[in-house]
């Protein structure tokens, strides 16, 4: 079950998620939520330690004003290619890598470790 805490944390993040690149002003939160500002603060303080929320301080009608907002959180990145697969191109190794390019003296083209290890690819 969950706890009562948990639950205000989650419906004080959304609200300051709502709000987006604008944030919102701990007073204004206070409002929207129906919390005293002593129950706000210490939910603020963590959701804050969670890394969910940072308080920042912006230019407002030419007064500074902390605003809450919510941190961005991305998923982790899902691997496409397994790197075992492409530890073995020569070209990680090589020590001409920054040099290689198209049109130059060493270049891709005429490589034979390249070649080499794009025929053996193909025999597999």
């Amino acid at each position: 079950m969950e706890s009562k805490t948990s639950t205000y944390e989650d419906m004080v993040r959304q609200k300051i998620a709502e709000r987006g690149s604008q944030g919102i002003s701990q007073q204004e939160l206070a409002k929207s939520v129906g919390l005293s500002t002593r129950e706000l603060s210490i939910i603020i303080k963590k959701l804050i330690e969670k890394k969910q929320v940072i308080k920042k301080s912006v230019k407002e009608n030419g007064k500074s004003v902390v605003k809450l907002f919510a941190v961005q959180v991305f998923e982790e990145p899902k691997l496409l290619v397994e790197l075992n697969s492409v530890a073995d191109i020569p070209c990680f190794s090589c020590k001409f890598l920054y040099k290689c390019n198209e049109g130059t003296h060493v270049n891709p083209n005429s490589c034979s470790k390249l070649s080499q290890w794009i025929l053996s690819i193909i025999a597999k």
